[in-house]
Order: structure tokens, then sequence, then C-alpha cells
């Protein structure tokens, strides 16, 4: 089953130099004092951060920009089977409408082809899985690459990004993007599928008509400039709307903040001696505890009450008349810090933004990017 980790046979195969150097020996005795000195070369010329491919399928062409800065690994041996022209008259085995399609690795009877050594993964260069992207596709093991890569059709960061150098959150390795083509991404995206577990074990994902990789080849820069040059437009347009947003963003938070503590003032509580801290949490102490504070690896007891900003209350330990008890450094930030000012017997407000709390995906009865209220009483530590 070519799944996106894909069960790949691996063969020693040599791998060819990129680039081949060029050296020029120091002069030699009996040459005139006043010939001029021969100017020095650089054995190894500096490699371009970027190098661009035409990817030309039976459904159109993309052209791709790959990161060699970021993916130095990656791009060399995808240009060394790019090359060696390794791709040409595969297919892409394994359309996921809405997720991704992957290809490079099998012909159209799925046959698979050779590959070189496998190449270590990586992931954790900082490149995300965003629509558009290239990466590599493996098995569970996360130095397993081979030939076989993906494109996104959508963002699939949440599940396929970095997350830790662990094997479950390796994740896959992104190397460059789409830059020209787009459409042909969705058309192929878009392909009638049907099941065969060679192509993926779980849903159908086997193009009804095959869709062939006539060939992948390396593209001179200075050929597609215009294609460059509006890539680069598109990438700060979209920066500008990015950083728009982020702006509105910030402003609905702080809307929502006071919004917060204005529903914190409706419980007949002074606001006034409320305090914010560097990473945005606001807290106002209404009972001083006369007990311990808690540090963030205790176990601490509290009932507690949690409402949105608009009065809806999502949860309550009070309301089912059970304290509640956990680590302080297994809940939401904004709990850690706010409960870690806290000594024994006191009770506290919080108000937390959405960054300290459960962010973009929310929970169950708490949308994402909400700003939350908690009333919270410490009952005891280590109990």
């Amino acid at each position: 089953m070519f799944r996106l980790c894909v069960i790949v046979c691996v063969f020693m195969i040599c791998g060819t130099a990129l680039f081949v150097g060029s050296a020029v020996a120091d002069d030699q005795p009996g040459v005139k004092a006043d010939a001029q000195p021969k100017a020095k070369v650089d054995a190894k010329p500096k490699i371009p951060d970027l190098v661009y491919v035409k990817i030309s399928t039976s459904l159109g062409d993309m052209h791709i920009e790959l990161n060699q800065l970021k993916a130095p690994i990656t791009v060399k041996n995808f240009l060394d089977y790019t090359d060696d022209g390794f791709y040409n008259g595969l297919m892409f085995q394994r359309v996921r409408k809405g997720f991704m399609i992957q290809g490079g690795g099998v012909l159209p009877d799925y046959t698979a082809r050779k590959t070189r050594e496998p190449i270590k993964n990586e992931a954790d260069n900082g490149l995300k899985n965003e629509r558009g992207t290239i990466a590599m596709a493996r098995t569970s093991v996360p130095n397993s690459a081979t030939s076989q890569f993906f494109i996104n059709l959508v963002d699939n960061g949440r599940t396929l990004n970095h997350k830790s150098p662990s094997p479950r959150g390796w994740g896959y390795c992104v190397f460059g993007k789409v830059i020209q083509g787009m459409d042909t991404l969705d058309k192929i995206g878009n392909t009638p599928v049907k099941k065969d577990p060679r192509a993926d074990g779980s849903a159908p994902a086997a193009p009804i008509t095959p869709v062939i990789i006539n060939k992948v080849e390396r593209v001179d820069p200075a050929q597609i400039k215009d294609v460059i040059a509006a890539a680069r437009a598109a990438e700060a347009e979209e920066a500008k709307k990015i950083e728009l947003a982020k702006k509105m963003q910030a402003e609905a938070g702080k809307l929502e903040m006071e919004k917060g503590i204005e529903y914190v003032k409706g419980k007949d509580v002074d606001v006034s001696k409320g305090t914010t801290s560097a990473s945005g949490l606001w807290q106002v102490h209404v009972t001083e505890g006369t007990g311990e504070l808690p540090k963030p690896t205790d176990k601490v007891k509290v009932h507690y009450t949690g409402w949105l900003t608009d009065g809806s209350k999502f949860d309550s330990s009070v309301d089912r008349g059970q304290p509640s008890s956990f680590g302080l450094n297994q809940v939401i930030k904004g709990w850690t810090e706010g409960v870690g000012t806290m000594k024994v017997g006191g009770k506290s407000f919080l108000v937390i933004p959405p960054d300290l709390a459960y962010g973009e995906r929310g929970r169950p009865k708490i949308p994402g990017n909400s700003v939350l209220v908690f009333e919270i009483e410490l009952l005891g530590i280590n109990e």
C-alpha cells in the first residue's frame, strides 16, 4: 500500500555531485616578475539557496521552487532523482481530496522503481506543510524518505509539521512550494478516484485515470523570471494580509479582554486592583490566602467556575459539588501562571487571553480564540 507513510525498498546507489568545483594551481617558478597574478577561483561555487524545477503531468505543469537553504539534503536528493530522469513516466498514485497528492515512486501498473538510500528527515527546518508546499513521503520511521513526495492541497500543519524529535513528532519535511500551476495541483486533487489498497488502504485514493508525471526537469531561473517575480509579489501581498489580520485579531483580543474584565466587575469585584502580567494574563485577588504558594510541579486542589466573556458558563466544580485536583503544570498556561501566584485559602479571578488558554482550536463549549474568565479558590496543595 502506497500511503503517505510508504513502505520503501532501499537500494544503495552512489549519488552524483551537484556542483563540480575547479581549482587554480599556484604560480610556478620561472614566471616573469611582471606577469599579472592569476585571479583565484573558489574551489566550490556557492550553492544557490533556491532551485527551480518543472513537473510536467498529464493534467498540466507546475513550477516548483526548492529551498536548498532550509533543506539541503532533501533538495539534493530530489535533484539527484530529477537529473537521473527517475520521475519521468511515474504517476501520482495517491490522491486524497482536501489533503494531498502523492507520487514519485511507482509506474501506472504500481511497479516500484529502485530507489536510493533513505535520507535524513529535515522536518525541523522551520518550513510548514501549507497549501502548495512539497514535502517528502516516508514510512513510520522518521529517516526513511527516498523518492516519493507529496504536495499539500490544504494547510496540513496541525498533523504533519515537526513537533518534537520523536518518532511521532518528527513530522514530514517540506523542501519547496508550487510557484506556478496551482490550477494543475487542484485539477489533480479533484481527479475522480477509486479504492485500491495499493494506493491507500483506508480510503478511495487511486485516480481512475492515471495522472502521469511525464517529466521532472531543472529550470534556469532566468527563463522563468516573470513567474518568480509574480511569486514574490504574491508573497508580499500575503504577508500584508497576514499582518493586517494579526492587527485586527490583536484589537479584537484587546476588546474581549476588556469585556472579560467588565464581566468580573459585574461580580462586585474591585477591578482597579487587577494587574496584567507580561504574558497578557489579567488577575485580581479577591481573598488573600494565608497558606503556601504552589510550585509548578505541585498538585493543587481547587474550586472553580469558568465563563466566556458573554457570561456563558462552560464548566464549574462548584456546581458539581466536588473540588478538582490536578498538576499545576498540566493545565492551560493561564492557570499555571495565575494559580501559581495564589496562596492556599485565596480566591482570585483570572481573565485569560486565547494564547494562554485553548487558542485557535478551542474545545467543547469553548470556541476557538476565546478569552476565558475564571473564579478560582485554592483549597490545598499536594493533598
